[in-house]
């Protein structure tokens, strides 16, 4: 793993700038920050830096003015910089090349390639740091052996020194240097001999030759002198070495060895000589066997074996490291035979880990690439061939002898909408203007069909700088690929009917809109709400719904033209664009075919259903600038259509605009109505008609809206059922009905039995709790069950009729009273009134008003009150307004009656007035 490093980021954007230091910092770098690059240069001026991140576009001091900078300063040109820019001009990446920087990063960046370039930049900077230092060193150490007597005049090792240019070069100086020191050492020994023949020749020649004995001892003088000297200087060689110089004499023992020697072994150099006792101290470089010191380069070359280079492995022990060392070691001979042996001996337990390491990660790149099962390719870009791994060309269908080395084997193959882009990317990364190759391409197969592949490689420059090979891998992606675009199908398209969904839908009409915009041409978008579709999803099931959509779309398929667009956008909802119509009433002729194909019998489940479609129809001549304004236009129509008669279409106009802006607001403010206490109920009072005696008061909810002023619930009740308001409205009504039911009946003793009507709308009977909330209404108001009275719509019980009657049945359990409100103007189905629990029937209006015109409006009114009392349930006639017809109620036996001959709807203030002075 690549060590920590000290990291400059400059750029001018702070996210930029804190994001990659987040990065770095979270790797274990130190980072520091600066905005700009007259800041940067103060910086790098001022602190040592191992790696510089710097932005290419900056205001003020460009980046790669900066960059130009730091490479013409000798002080600071050493520091490796990546270059960073979103800017996608390769020919300013590439002259920030040209000037020096190490790699480049774009913007946005992926965390992954940052870290993996900032590593390789940092590790690249510590090889030539020690790369720098080890030739110091070197050049140190031939400096001084340039200038040694022993090697000034032997031109070999001159000319050696002169051209050492790496590690074998050194060895070969230092081979070189000590083969003439042993050269030299014999040399001596035979002038020692020389000098004993001399000596004996002068004691029988001490009287004639005095004189010249006495030049002879001088002359053996200056060459002792010369020898030691000579020997110092080799010594002094010896310890600014690097390597470790061991010499032992015949037995095996110590007798010289440099500095480096005890840096490098400490205590275990005594027990490597052959003098050590015969133990094991080391391993075979394979690990197979054991070491003693007789086995070792010192000892064989006692025996008169040359060594060269042999690698020793030492265990790691108590108080020493486990190391590996390179020994070369020869014999010394003297006249007398082996004199002694001397070694070098180098520690390359670095060396050893990084090549542990390296074969460690070819064989995880080994197994990868297995695992992966992708086909490894290598291109030899200076003979212009590619090796093809027999998986490369087994992904494509052909055996290892069917494909040859030529580069045309892979480009032939290639789709020829992916052959230049695949070309193209691999020139720029050989021309290093992007850091790698990576690309997806459609490749032929032996069975005539394209597969997709992904493929990725990586260059090598000599040292020129050119490309001499790049390597890679392919991956076989086809079905990732076939995944993808189902998926894409399926982002764009409904799964129930196969058509466009809304995404695809309103791209379409952002295209369709553009081109009006520049072509000036026409089109027309209608959105589609099906009748009934709910009735008969609810009545038939939800396969059968699902059926009916399908056969719809179909439908629709049928009847546009080829370029329309139908699609589904949710629900029972569908869309068409109708695409280059000529005139207006083209829309509205395709418009009336659909109403046409739809108003057809449907065969669903079986069965024979009916269904017609309310149609929004807006053009594109308005003058609309985006897509969803026409979408919103039309979404506005179409429920102008449905809230009219429906199976109709209505053609959108800009009034219509104005009313949904008015109802969105008013939605608004109807959820805040609640909280902000804008809600009232007001009552209006139910009497006895043979007494004439207030029994009972109808609860009616109101909305002060702080503008617009009291509103009546018809204004906003469909409103708050639409939206989902309508079970707080309703709870919040039962809850104060109840509370004011309870103040009266406490006040005013003579209506200690009164009783309070509360409309229960069919939401809120849907309800799960319901029963719940009016137990707990009734019992924290302390009212009787039976002073309560819930009013149902017709409508209601027979839409939802198995809810109605497990809810209603459990009402009547707790007590409470039930009406049908309305009666006469829904289904008018009778069989309902025996199957429910109900008390009261409420004649509407409509029959009451028309009570004195007709004979047979007389006989329904009265045909209704003997159907109750025949069910045991008691009636109240609603819409009493004259004398008249409160004698006629009252002489057809109506037990009840409400309206304004007896007092109109009033807030509860009023309504307590009312039961003063009835009272």
């Amino acid at each position: 793993m690549t060590s920590p490093g000290h990291i400059l980021v400059v750029d001018d954007h702070d996210y930029i700038r804190n994001a990659l230091a987040r990065q770095l910092e979270r790797a274990g770098h130190t980072v520091v920050l600066r905005s700009d690059g007259i800041q940067a240069l103060e910086a790098v001026r001022q602190q040592a830096f191992d790696l510089i991140l710097l932005d290419i576009l900056m205001p003020g001091m460009r980046g790669d003015r900066v960059l130009a900078t730091l490479k013409s300063d000798p002080a600071l040109r050493h520091i490796p910089v990546i270059v960073i820019s979103g800017d996608q001009d390769l020919d300013l990446v590439a002259h920030c090349i040209e000037l020096g920087a190490a790699d480049y990063l774009g913007k946005p960046f992926n965390a992954t390639i940052l870290h993996a370039r900032v590593n390789a930049c940092l590790e690249q900077k510590r090889l030539r740091d020690t790369e720098q230092a080890y030739l110091r060193m070197r050049l140190q150490l031939l400096s001084t052996a340039a200038d040694h007597p022993a090697t000034a005049h032997d031109p070999t090792i001159q000319q050696a020194i002169r051209n050492a240019a790496g590690l074998e070069a050194v060895d070969q100086t230092l081979q070189a240097m000590l083969n003439r020191l042993e050269e030299e050492q014999r040399e001596r020994r035979r002038a020692e001999e020389e000098l004993r023949a001399l000596n004996l020749m002068l004691e029988q020649r001490v009287a004639e030759r005095t004189m010249l004995a006495e030049q002879r001892a001088e002359a053996l003088k200056r060459s002792e002198a010369s020898l030691r000297q000579q020997t110092n200087l080799l010594l002094a060689v010896l310890d600014s070495m690097g390597d470790a110089v061991v010499v032992t004499d015949a037995a095996g023992r110590l007798i010289l060895y440099n500095s480096a020697a005890v840096h490098m072994l400490g205590d275990r150099l005594m027990s490597l000589l052959p003098s050590a006792p015969d133990t094991q101290v080391a391993q075979s470089p394979d690990g197979r066997s054991s070491l003693t010191p007789r086995d070792l380069p010192f000892a064989r070359a006692l025996r008169g074996e040359s060594v060269n280079a042999a690698e020793v492995h030492l265990p790691a022990g108590d108080t020493c490291a486990e190391q590996w060392l390179s020994i070369t070691a020869r014999p010394l001979r003297d006249t007398e035979g082996l004199s002694g042996s001397v070694a070098i001996v180098r520690d390359v337990t670095e060396a050893k880990r990084a090549e542990a390491a390296l074969r460690a990660s070819e064989e995880r790149y080994a197994l990868a690439a297995q695992g992966a099962n992708d086909g490894l390719w290598d291109w030899d870009l200076v003979n212009d061939r590619i090796y093809f791994a027999p998986r490369w060309k087994a992904m494509l269908g052909y055996g290892d002898d069917e494909i040859g080395t030529s580069p045309d084997e892979w480009f032939s193959r290639l789709h020829p909408d992916d052959r230049e882009r695949v070309e193209l990317r691999l020139l720029a990364h050989t021309r290093r203007l992007i850091a790698s190759f990576e690309l997806e391409y459609r490749i032929l197969h032996r069975d005539g069909a394209y597969r997709w592949m992904l493929c990725r490689g990586i260059a090598v420059w000599d040292a020129s700088g050119r490309a001499t090979r790049v390597v890679g891998s392919q991956t076989d992606i086809t079905d990732r690929k076939r995944a993808e675009e189902r998926l894409e199908y399926g982002i764009l398209h409904d799964t129930l009917t196969g058509l466009p969904n809304r995404t695809l839908f309103m791209d379409r009409l952002s295209l369709a809109l553009r081109r009006s915009q520049r072509e000036r041409s026409l089109f027309a978008v209608l959105f589609l709400d099906l009748d009934r579709f709910k009735t008969i999803n609810d009545s038939l099931g939800h396969a059968a719904g699902d059926e009916l959509l399908v056969v719809v779309a179909r439908r629709l398929e049928g009847v546009l033209r080829p370029g329309d667009t139908v699609a589904r956008l949710g629900g029972d909802e569908f869309a068409v664009m109708l695409d280059r119509l000529d005139a207006p009433e083209d829309a509205e002729w395709i418009a009336e075919r659909i109403q046409q194909a739809l108003r057809a019998p449907l065969t669903v489940g079986g069965r024979t259903v009916y269904t017609t479609a309310s149609i929004g129809l807006v053009l594109s001549n308005q003058g609309y600038e985006r897509a969803e304004e026409i979408a919103r236009d039309a979404d506005t129509a179409m429920y102008q259509a449905k809230m009219g008669q429906r199976a109709r279409y209505v053609i959108f106009d800009p009034d219509m605009r104005r009313k949904a802006l008015s109802h969105f607001q008013l939605e608004n403010d109807l959820r805040s109505a609640i909280e902000h206490g804008e809600l009232c109920v007001y009552y209006q009072p139910i009497v006895a008609l043979t007494s004439g005696r207030i029994v009972a008061v109808e609860a009616l909810v109101r909305w002060q809206h702080p503008q617009y002023g009291l509103i009546a619930p018809d204004q906003f009740i469909a409103l708050a059922e639409e939206v989902g308001l309508i079970n707080a409205i309703g709870q919040w009504v039962l809850q104060e009905a109840c509370r004011q039911l309870r103040v009266w009946r406490t006040y005013y003793p003579h209506y200690a039995d009164m009783w309070v009507n509360v409309n229960l709308s069919a939401h809120q009977l849907a309800q799960p709790d319901l029963v719940a909330q009016v137990a707990d209404t009734i019992a924290r108001n302390d009212v009787p069950a039976r002073a309560l009275k819930l009013e149902i719509t017709e409508n209601t019980f027979i839409t939802h009729r198995d809810v109605a009657a497990a809810q209603l049945n459990d009402l009547r359990s707790l007590g409470v009273g039930v009406c049908i409100d309305d009666f006469g103007t829904g289904y008018s189905s009778l069989s309902y009134l025996s199957q429910f629990p109900v008390d009261t029937l409420k004649i509407d209006r409509v029959f009451i008003n028309r009570l004195g015109a007709a004979r047979e409006h007389r006989e329904i009114v009265k045909a209704i009150i003997t159907l109750a009392h025949s069910l045991g349930m008691t009636v109240v006639a609603e819409g009493v307004e004259t004398l008249d017809q409160a004698n006629e109620l009252r002489a057809l036996r109506c037990e009840y009656a409400q309206g304004w001959l007896f007092g109109c709807t009033a807030p509860p203030e009023q309504m307590e007035q009312m039961l003063a002075a009835h009272q």
